[in-house]
This record gives C-alpha cells, sequence and structure tokens, in this order.
C-alpha cells in the first residue's frame, strides 16, 4: 500500500482530487468471486455490466445461462440500493465477426436484431445496454455505425442507456479490423458512453510486456476525446495479468498470481508500473492497484467521465485502497 501511496504522490494526485467515477465488468459463470467483489463495492461502482446477450454465428440473439432469474433480481436490488446501474453485456460468440455480419446484412436485419435485443433489455428491468460486439472487419465500419445509432435510438425511446466497448486506437481508423470497424465519432452521437479498452497492449500471443503502458493509454484517450466529448469516454483499466510461455499467455487473477510470487518471487515494478515476475521459463505482467494509479491522473488530466474496470473478482484487493485515497 506504501508503495501505492507514493505513486500518488509522485504523480501530483493528492486526496482531495476530485472522486473519478467508476464503473465495472463482472462474471457471474465463475466461483462466485466476481459478484462478491461488486456486492462488497457497490457504493463505489456507478454501473456494473455483465454477459447476459449472447449473438451467435448466425446472428441470433438469446439469454446466456447466466444471469439466472435469481441472479437477476439481487443484481438490480443491490445496485439500486447505492444508486447504481445495471447493464446487459451483448457478446458476439468467441468475439468473432460472423454474426454481427448477419445482423449487419441490410436495415432489415438491422431492425429485427435491435428488436430481439431490446425485448431483452425490457422484459429483464436493467437499466440499459452494454454492446461488446469485438473484433469486427474493416468492411463493417459504415453499417456498424448506422447499427449503434439504430439500436441508440431504440434505447432512448424506453429511456434506456447505451454504452459500449470499443478497442483502442491512436488515430482513425486503426490499424486492424477490430478498430478500422469502429467509428469513434460516429459511434459517439449514438451512445451515453464509450468504454474505450485501453489494455493488451501485449496479448494472449504476442510476447510478454505490459498489459497497459501509461503513455500508450494516454495517446489513445487523447485521440478519443479529439473526436468524443470527454464527458462521454471511461477509460478501460486492466485488473489482471497475463502468464506468457513465449507467446503464448493464459489469463491470470490476483488470487493466482500472488501463490507464484510467493514461491518465486519477489515480483518487480518495470517502467509501466505493472508487476513482472520471471519463473521457470515464464513470465508475468500483472496489472495490481498500484498499476491503475497512473490511468486516474490521465483520466484527471483529459477531464474524462471516469474509469472501467475488467474485471470484478481478479483484481489485486488494494485496488480500492487506491480508489478510495484517490476519490477523496
Amino acid at each position: 500500500m506504501l508503495a501505492c501511496l507514493s505513486i500518488l504522490v509522485a504523480l501530483g494526485v493528492s486526496a482531495q482530487t476530485p472522486k473519478v467515477q467508476l464503473s465495472g465488468w463482472m462474471l457471474l459463470d465463475d466461483d462466485g468471486t466476481s459478484f462478491k467483489t461488486y456486492k462488497a463495492h457497490a457504493n463505489v461502482t456507478k454501473s456494473v455490466s455483465t454477459d447476459w446477450i449472447h449473438c451467435n454465428k448466425q446472428g441470433v440473439v438469446s439469454r446466456g445461462p447466466h444471469p439466472t432469474a435469481a441472479e437477476r433480481k439481487e443484481l438490480i436490488s443491490v445496485a439500486h440500493q447505492h444508486g447504481g446501474r445495471v447493464f446487459a453485456m451483448a457478446v458476439n460468440e468467441n468475439f468473432e465477426p460472423d454474426g454481427v455480419e448477419v445482423a449487419l446484412a441490410s436495415p432489415k436485419a438491422m431492425k429485427d436484431h435491435v428488436a430481439a435485443i431490446m425485448k431483452i433489455v425490457l422484459e429483464d428491468g436493467v437499466d440499459g445496454l452494454d454492446l461488446d460486439y469485438e473484433s469486427l472487419n474493416a468492411k463493417d465500419r459504415e453499417p456498424f455505425s448506422a447499427f449503434v445509432q439504430m439500436l441508440g435510438t431504440s434505447l432512448h425511446a424506453k429511456h434506456k442507456k447505451l454504452v459500449i466497448a470499443v478497442h483502442g486506437k491512436e488515430s482513425e481508423p486503426g490499424t486492424w479490423g477490430g478498430t478500422q470497424s469502429q467509428d469513434y465519432a460516429a459511434i459517439g452521437k449514438a451512445v451515453d458512453s464509450i468504454r474505450v479498452m485501453t489494455y493488451d497492449f501485449h496479448w494472449e500471443t504476442s510476447e510478454a510486456g505490459p498489459i497497459a503502458p501509461p503513455d500508450w493509454v494516454e495517446r489513445v484517450m487523447t485521440f478519443a476525446k479529439s473526436v468524443v466529448p470527454a464527458n462521454k469516454l471511461e477509460l478501460g483499466i486492466p485488473a489482471y495479468g497475463y502468464d506468457w510461455l513465449g507467446k503464448k499467455a493464459n489469463g491470470i487473477a490476483w488470487d493466482q498470481f500472488t501463490p507464484l510470487v510467493k514461491t518465486y518471487g519477489p515480483a518487480k515494478r518495470d517502467a509501466s508500473q505493472e508487476l513482472v515476475l520471471n519463473y521457470k521459463g515464464r513470465t508475468i505482467y500483472f496489472a495490481d492497484g498500484a498499476a491503475s494509479i497512473p490511468k486516474f491522473g490521465i483520466s484527471k488530466k483529459l477531464g474524462l467521465t471516469g474509469l472501467a474496470m475488467w474485471r470484478l473478482g481478479a483484481e489485486d484487493p488494494a485496488f480500492w485502497a487506491v480508489y478510495d485515497k484517490y476519490s477523496k
């Protein structure tokens, strides 16, 4: 914790800094850790999103196995008791573009897809939708923007919110299909909030390296702010690690990381402020609580609406003390 506070001081962040709003993504198909974490911190989490609506490879929308009816009732109750919102997250199967492209094939297909999503949102009583259609293709750019506009119009007509997760990029149109399919400016006009996934700078099939180096995060969010109002932008922060062997990595949570540190540590903090552990020919980078502090500074500097953390339950518990100290 002392290390976390020393970074705060170095960044010039005082305990009087105005609060940065926090959103969180969670899972309901783990061992319950994610939900327990949310319940413990719902008082400081303005909104929570969880895997809810699935788009399969045929473009058909359906509810996932979670949340169950009981989970849905409890989740909404907890959030509303603390003045928070619950967003149903819509995801494309395996983050493959096939099903989404079926939905984008024509105005009628878009309309039908929107109607199927709206039916679930309204029946389940959530506060809105978190659209997480990832890894599309460059050719999907214009139809995807039109779809988001249609979806936003439908949700807003029913007094529901639309937030969207987008890939991080430093300029338009981006360097690969996922970023090229997302027109920040067009999407920004249709949604209530854009959650920029400023993580996986190094990823599961890359060489080992920092997940969210602050210099890259700041460049991405500076670009985003140039085309989308700052009050619609949330900076995505990782609360997990990757454990690499060569160019193949597994995602790792804090409770998996700490036993390895105890056995093979200590872990060292690199220039990105992430923890690094080398052991048995493997390399772990973990974005712990202290690694999140530069992201608070970037959010404050750019005047963003807040932060969005992936994911609740995987984080270093010290994150919450850092957040509490910063918010005061």
